[in-house]
């Protein structure tokens, strides 16, 4: 009888291959694991008990790619949804030219069972928008979104938008509206289908990225300011926000100099009326008039 390192290593080489992608049967898995197929019919219920969904197809035998075993194992790496729809597209595009992309390819729709898989139909659909929307970006042209589907306004409408900026892994894209005259998000998934038409951008000095500050404030506007702190004002704010690191500098033993690009004066305000006795507003102006605001409201009190 093999020993059990031995025995493990020609159970591990039959779970491979077994998830090759082709067909096998009962002779040739035995032969992988050197025994007979009675032995084969043993291990296989082995493998069942362990969590491997062993199909037998005809005169083959395989296992699911979705097997629970393998879904534990691959938790921690798994893509998303959004994520397969996305390298699976672009494996597409290049398995023609690819070998490699090719093998991908073939991989992904096994492993995630594109062929069979209920939903893969609109993932399919989430594809072919997003690579409308990649082909209208690179030849800046403006596009119709059909029948999109509004979260906000419960509606369900056609828009016309010059598409600028895909957002997170590809499942939002910034436009500029040209009906509202607004830069705006849109959700991928709700668009029913993009249409690209031939008109190019017109719009293109008003297309805005929506920028994140360091207090997790979102908005088009970016507003510049620059503060001195103190010693404490400046171990204060690494502590209640370690993102301004990278915009602390020092200006001498007791003072360090805080610049950074803002959304609005909601998050900082707040940070400066709290210390205010250890911290200098050197700029901008806009600042500086919403604190004396802010101090005129508070002293009603």
């Amino acid at each position: 009888m093999a020993s059990s390192p031995a025995r493990f290593e020609r159970w591990f080489q039959l779970i491979l291959t077994m998830l090759d992608g082709h067909d096998h049967t009962a002779i040739e898995l035995a032969g992988t694991l050197g025994t007979t197929r009675r032995n084969l019919y043993y291990v296989l219920r082995l493998f069942r008990g362990m969590g491997f969904r062993v199909v037998h197809d005809r005169t083959f035998y395989y296992i699911d790619p979705r097997s629970p075993f393998l879904q534990r194992v691959a938790s921690a790496v798994e893509f998303a949804d959004d994520e397969v729809v996305y390298l699976h597209a672009l494996m597409s595009k290049l398995a023609g030219q690819d070998v490699m992309a090719s093998v991908v390819k073939h991989k992904l729709e096994r492993y995630y069972d594109i062929d069979h898989q209920d939903g893969m139909r609109d993932m399919r659909h989430l594809s072919d928008n997003i690579e409308a929307l990649e082909r209208a970006m690179e030849q800046r042209r403006v596009v119709i979104l059909r029948d999109y589907s509004s979260p906000h306004s419960h509606s369900v409408s056609d828009r016309v938008v010059e598409p600028f900026l895909f957002q997170g892994a590809k499942t939002d894209v910034r436009a500029f509206e040209i009906k509202s005259k607004q830069n705006k998000t849109f959700k991928i998934a709700r668009i029913g289908r993009v249409e690209v038409v031939d008109t190019p951008w017109f719009n293109t000095d008003r297309h805005r990225e929506v920028f994140t500050d360091m207090f997790m404030f979102s908005g088009e506007e970016q507003l510049h300011v620059k503060l001195r702190l103190s010693l404490l004002a400046h171990n204060l704010m690494l502590e209640e926000y370690p993102r301004s690191a990278p915009m602390l500098s020092r200006e001498d033993d007791n003072h360090w100099i805080f610049e950074a690009t803002l959304v609005n004066y909601v998050g900082i305000s707040r940070f400066i009326l709290g210390l205010f006795d250890e911290i200098t507003i050197l700029g901008d102006e806009g600042l500086r008039s919403y604190v004396r605001r802010k101090i005129a409201y508070m002293s009603r009190y």
